[in-house]
């Protein structure tokens, strides 16, 4: 599958929604490169039809099955029929924490650079900044930095969010205009699309395969 990716800068609390088979709205500094308007990239359908995702891999899915948690919902709404790339961070029953350090930590282990697919993400030297891997920061560092509403789900480094059996938790890698899990939750796993892998426009430095960095 191809889909035209664009980022329409009215859109700045949003990341990455793809109206199914056309358009990705809004880039995120989810790979070793930026998506940017009018990239075209490949979706393989195939690999997780054999086995499941891994963590920190960047997934593709649908937005039908995501029904926000939190009433009254404080973030923008979701895009219906829409399609969303975002990094995995969690699964089913795992209970996950954002420290102020801006580092994860999924049932009391801390994840790091070291830790595969995550090396840039936690890579990160100074504060968290716009476009740039900045680690994931909790709604009080977010606050810290003129940023509301990023995480409800994750007020502050002891707030313990448990993904529920079946779901995933998905991140944005720019973490501070990223509208993601830390806003909505959890989705159910059967909304998974499959996983972006060829960068195939524009014929630049951006053009080839997508790491899993």
């Amino acid at each position: 599958d191809t889909h035209t990716v664009w980022w329409p800068p009215e859109q700045l609390l949003r990341d990455c929604g793809v109206r199914a088979g056309q358009h990705f709205e809004k880039g995120d500094l989810v790979f070793r490169l930026k998506i940017q308007r009018g990239d075209r990239l490949f979706v393989d359908r195939f690999t997780y039809h054999w086995r499941r995702p891994k963590r920190g891999e960047i997934i593709v899915f649908s937005s039908a099955g995501i029904q926000p948690l939190l009433r009254p919902y404080p973030g923008p709404p979701l895009i219906p029929n829409t399609h969303y790339i975002k990094r995995l961070v969690a699964f089913g029953g795992e209970k996950v924490q954002i420290g102020n350090d801006r580092h994860l930590i999924i049932n009391g282990k801390r994840l790091d650079a070291s830790t595969p697919h995550f090396e840039k993400i936690f890579s990160f030297d100074g504060p968290p900044k716009d476009s740039v891997y900045s680690g994931y920061v909790n709604e009080e560092v977010g606050r810290m930095y003129g940023r509301r509403g990023l995480a409800p789900f994750f007020p502050n480094e002891n707030a313990v969010f448990t993904v529920r059996p079946g779901h995933y938790l998905a991140f944005g890698d720019n973490t501070m205009n990223s509208f993601d899990g830390r806003a909505w939750g959890d989705f159910p796993r059967t909304q998974v699309v499959g996983r972006a892998f060829f960068a195939f426009w524009p014929f630049s430095s951006r053009f080839g395969p997508i790491e899993w960095w």
